[in-house]
């Protein structure tokens, strides 16, 4: 699993859009709710159109199959309006964490939670 996760990161972190779309089922629970593996990407997209040169750290990992629990520290630059945050070119940076079910190789489930207010400052 973390094999698999860790090739996901360097997709998200190489804006590799298809071939994160190819790490998530077609149909994903994120947070409750449920979501197509189209939708998943672009709420990555949406990250990425605020903050252009965002990278995801991983810093710790727990697995516990089919569950991986991870600690991500991102960065990033804010070009747009975020939470009431000018786009103003700041650099900004948080701490996010999320557990993820992966099954038969792919994100079936996320609960995941970042500290978005730091995104502001």
């Amino acid at each position: 699993m973390l094999k698999m996760y860790t090739a996901y990161l360097a997709a998200c972190n190489d804006r590799a859009w298809e071939t994160i779309a190819d790490f998530v089922h077609s149909s994903v629970l994120v947070n409750g709710i449920p979501r197509t593996r189209e939708q998943y990407v672009d709420d990555i997209r949406k990250t990425i159109a605020v903050f252009p040169d965002y990278v995801w750290e991983l810093r710790h990992v727990v697995e516990e199959p089919p569950w991986l629990a991870v600690h991500l520290h991102d960065t990033g630059t804010r070009h747009q309006e975020f939470l009431g945050a000018p786009g103003d070119l700041s650099a900004v940076e948080t701490d996010e964490f999320a557990m993820y079910r992966i099954t038969a190789g792919r994100i079936a489930e996320l609960w995941g939670t970042a500290d978005n207010a730091r995104l502001r400052l």
